[in-house]
C-alpha cells in the first residue's frame, strides 16, 4: 500500500475545485502517508496522544506535512467560523476556516473560534526528547529529517520526462545487522528500507494553461516535468516534502513556502515575490522576471538570473545537519557573486565578510580537529594562517569593516598614552595631557608639540605605533573605497 504509485493528469487536477481534489487525497493518498510515519518515525503514536487535541483524523484531513515539520517552537491550530448571518434570529451554515500560527508571527484575533490547539510538530517534539527517543538508535534525529526530502527518484527512459519519485528512508537504522555484501547478493536479498512513493501529478512534460493550483495541498506529491502558463496559484500555498523538477512556470508566483522539496523550477515573464525556500535542494532560474522580498535558506545556492530584478532578498545558507564551514563558505561566495553581477556592492561585501569568517573557522578546525588527516606541517600552517585571518576579521574585516580600524586605533592610543602616563622611565609620566599627545604624534605622524623620550623601549615602541599608523591610514581608505571592487 506505501508504495502503490498513484497519479493524476495534470488536465484533470488543475481543473478541479481546491475542496474536490483536497477531498480526493484525505480519501485516497492522506491515510496511507499517515501509516507510513506511523510505521517509520521512532515513538509517532506516542507523540500524537501527547499533543493534546490532536487526533490521527486530523492528519488525515489537513495533511501531515504541517504537524510534522520543523518549526522550532510551538505551534497553535485554530479553526474558526467564517460565516454570516443574513438575519438576526436565522442560523447561519457554519464556514469552517484553518490556520497554524507560530508564536512570533501576529496574530489576528479570529472571532467565532470553534476549536484551538497548541501542539509540537513531531520534529520539535523528537528534537526535545532525542535522549530517550533514539536512545536504542544510532542515527539522531537529523538523519530522519534529511530522509524526509524526496530523494528516490525511477524512470523507464533516460530522460526523466516520466519519472517516479519518492521518500526512502537510509539502511543502517531499518537494517543494522545487513552488510554489504548480503545486499549485492541475488540469492539472498534482504528487504529494503521503507519507502513512500508520491502522488504523480505532473510528467510527460505536458503544458497547461490557466491551470488553477489554487489552495490545493501538494505536501507529498511528485509535481516533475510540466509547464504552467499563467497559473491561478492563490498566495500562501504551502508545499512540503515534494519535488517539483523541471518545472516552467509563466507567470507570477505569490507567497508560496516549499519547505524540504527538491526543486528544479524555472519562472519567465513574472514575478517571484514573497517566497520562502528553506531546507530544500533548488536550482532556480528566472527570465525576464523579478525576484522580490524572498528568502532563500538553504545548503546551497543554485540561481540563475536572465534579465531579472532582484531587490529585499535574503540569501542564508540553512543545513539539517549543520554543514561544514566548506560548504557555508561556498553558499556565501555564490550569494556574493550573484549581487556582485547585479551590481549590489555591500551585499556583495556582507557575503563576503561572510565567506572570509567561514574559511577562518575551517582553518581552526583543520588544526584542532583530532581527526584531521592534515600532516604536522598542514597543521601549523593552518594555524599560522588562522591567526593572520583573525588579526585581519578584528582590525578591518577583511575591508568591510572599516569602523574597526578607527576603534583599533583608538585603542591603540588610549594603550600607549597608558603606558607612557604610568611608565616612570617616560617624560610624560602622571602627566595625561602629554601621554595622549606623545601617543597621538607617535600614531599619526603629526607633530603637536615636541616631547623628547630618552628611554629605548618607549621609542621603539612609538616606532611600531607609527607603523601601525600608517598602515592603519592605508587600510582605512582601503576599506572605504572596498565597494568599488569587482568580488567577482
Amino acid at each position: 500500500m506505501l508504495e502503490e504509485k498513484l497519479e493524476l493528469s495534470p488536465d484533470d487536477w488543475l481543473t478541479w475545485t481546491d475542496e474536490e481534489f483536497n477531498n480526493w487525497r484525505r480519501e485516497y493518498d492522506f491515510p496511507r502517508i499517515v501509516d507510513f510515519l506511523f510505521e517509520t518515525l521512532p515513538f509517532f503514536s506516542i507523540w500524537l496522544s501527547e499533543q493534546s487535541g490532536l487526533t490521527r483524523q486530523d492528519l488525515i484531513f489537513h495533511g501531515p506535512a504541517r504537524f510534522i515539520r520543523h518549526y522550532g517552537q510551538s505551534i497553535r491550530f485554530v479553526e474558526h467560523d467564517v460565516s454570516l448571518r443574513l438575519h438576526p434570529n436565522e442560523p447561519a451554515q457554519p464556514i469552517l476556516r484553518h490556520c497554524f500560527i507560530k508564536k512570533n508571527e501576529k496574530q489576528v484575533r479570529k472571532k467565532k473560534v470553534t476549536r484551538s490547539v497548541e501542539f509540537y510538530s513531531y520534529i520539535d517534539w523528537a528534537s526535545k526528547n532525542k535522549s530517550w527517543v533514539f536512545h536504542a538508535s544510532r542515527s539522531c534525529i537529523k538523519d530522519f529529517v534529511r530522509c524526509l526530502t524526496p530523494s528516490g527518484r525511477s524512470c523507464q527512459t533516460s530522460t526523466y520526462i516520466n519519472s517516479n519519485s519518492s521518500i526512502q528512508f537510509y539502511i543502517p537504522y531499518f537494517m543494522p545487522s545487513v552488510t554489504i555484501d548480503e545486499i549485492l547478493s541475488s540469492t539472498n536479498r534482504p528487504i529494503s528500507p521503507p519507502s513512500l512513493e508520491l502522488l504523480k501529478l505532473g510528467g510527460g512534460g505536458v503544458t497547461v494553461v490557466d491551470g488553477v493550483v489554487g489552495e490545493k495541498n501538494l505536501e507529498f506529491t511528485n509535481v516533475d516535468n510540466i509547464t504552467l502558463i499563467n497559473p491561478i496559484i492563490t498566495s500562501f500555498q504551502d508545499i512540503s516534502y515534494s519535488t517539483l523538477r523541471n518545472v516552467n512556470i509563466v507567470g507570477n508566483v505569490h507567497a508560496a513556502t516549499f519547505h524540504q522539496c527538491s526543486i528544479e523550477i524555472h519562472v519567465s515573464k513574472g514575478d517571484l515575490s514573497e517566497c520562502v525556500f528553506e531546507y530544500c535542494e533548488s536550482k532556480i532560474s528566472l527570465s525576464d522576471s523579478k525576484l522580490y522580498r524572498s528568502s532563500i535558506r538553504e545548503k546551497t545556492l543554485k540561481l540563475r538570473l536572465k534579465d531579472t530584478e532582484v531587490s529585499d532578498c535574503c540569501f542564508e545558507h540553512l543545513d539539517i545537519n549543520d554543514g561544514s564551514f566548506a560548504e557555508r563558505g561556498r553558499f556565501n561566495q555564490s550569494a556574493k557573486m550573484i549581487y556582485s553581477h547585479l551590481g549590489f556592492p555591500d551585499l556583495a561585501g556582507k557575503h563576503f565578510y561572510l565567506e572570509k569568517k567561514e574559511k577562518r573557522k575551517g582553518l581552526w578546525n583543520t588544526f584542532s580537529s583530532l581527526d584531521s588527516r592534515s600532516k604536522i606541517g598542514g597543521r601549523i600552517f593552518s594555524f599560522l594562517s588562522f591567526i593572520w585571518m583573525a588579526f585581519q576579521e578584528v582590525y578591518w574585516g577583511y575591508g568591510e569593516r572599516p569602523f574597526n580600524i578607527i576603534l583599533f586605533s583608538l585603542f591603540a592610543i588610549m594603550s600607549f598614552s597608558l603606558f607612557g602616563y604610568f611608565n616612570e622611565s617616560s617624560c610624560t609620566h602622571m602627566e595625561l595631557g602629554d601621554s595622549l599627545i606623545f601617543s597621538f604624534q607617535a600614531f599619526t605622524n603629526i607633530t603637536i608639540k615636541e616631547i623628547q623620550q630618552s628611554h629605548d623601549v618607549i621609542n621603539l615602541a612609538g616606532s611600531f605605533m607609527s607603523f601601525f599608523g600608517v598602515m592603519s591610514v592605508g587600510l582605512l581608505v582601503a576599506a572605504l573605497s572596498a565597494k568599488t571592487k569587482n568580488y567577482n
